[in-house]
């Protein structure tokens, strides 16, 4: 009986996680879509935000997959947010490998060190926090905001929109690099449900301080309108399967 009791909760866990992925992936376009409509303005350059933005995007990709992964520039900011977390929310995980590694004896994974030294407890808020956070991100959206008190924003805006493409294609790659290199650890719906909280939240994070550097941007509006787009996608998913 303990058995039976214990496959029926693990399969409906498998399926609780499953429905959030699902859930995510619409959600999550939308967000993305609501953005660059948003950044669809012109700059004092003559382009698009979203031009530039773009541009930025596409530039540090091809770095990404050709010449260079900077990662000692991603350790950096997950080891601060590491830090942060284990400060506000408690327990002292700094990576998700310290989360989810197991010594391959059976042993309780509590007290586990993690790469980094720091001995592991397993609390998720605490493992996944550094990769919600878009750091550089929001270092040039605040660069930004100092820039435009004292330069014009024909000298402004194109670096700094070029740099927020840039640094959004930065942590997203990154994360998913250090995310893949856990995927030996997770089943596959964890592994997308944990991809999909990560791309939602930090357009979400991204998108509240990009008004620092682009005062014609407005997250209410990117929100209202990737959410609506979100809705619309939902209720079509649930024709097909329930009509």
């Amino acid at each position: 009986m303990a058995r039976t009791e214990s496959n029926l909760a693990q399969i409906l866990g498998r399926t609780i996680k499953w429905l959030v992925v699902v859930t995510l992936v619409p959600l999550g376009l939308g967000l993305l879509q609501g953005l660059l409509k948003e950044l669809e303005t012109a700059s004092a350059s003559g382009a698009t935000f979203r031009q530039l933005a773009l541009w930025g995007f596409w530039s540090y990709l091809g770095v990404h997959l050709v010449l260079l992964r900077p990662v000692p520039l991603f350790q950096a900011s997950h080891r601060l947010f590491s830090l942060l977390a284990v400060s506000l929310f408690g327990g002292q995980v700094t990576t998700v490998e310290g989360a989810t590694e197991s010594t391959g004896t059976g042993k309780s994974r509590r007290g586990k060190t993690a790469r980094n030294g720091v001995s592991a407890e397993g609390s998720p808020l605490v493992a996944f926090s550094p990769y919600v956070v878009p750091l550089y991100l929001i270092l040039v959206c605040a660069a930004g905001f100092f820039l435009r008190q004292g330069i014009a924003r024909a000298f402004v805006d194109v670096p700094i929109s070029f740099s927020l493409g840039m640094t959004a294609a930065f942590h997203w790659l990154m994360s998913l690099d250090h995310l893949q290199e856990q995927r030996s650890h997770w089943p596959l719906e964890v592994y997308l449900m944990a991809i999909g909280l990560v791309f939602t939240a930090t357009l979400l994070i991204g998108s509240a301080c990009i008004p620092w550097a682009i005062p014609e941007f407005s997250f209410i509006r990117a929100l209202s309108d990737g959410l609506s787009r979100a809705q619309k996608t939902y209720g079509v998913l649930i024709h097909v399967l329930f009509h």
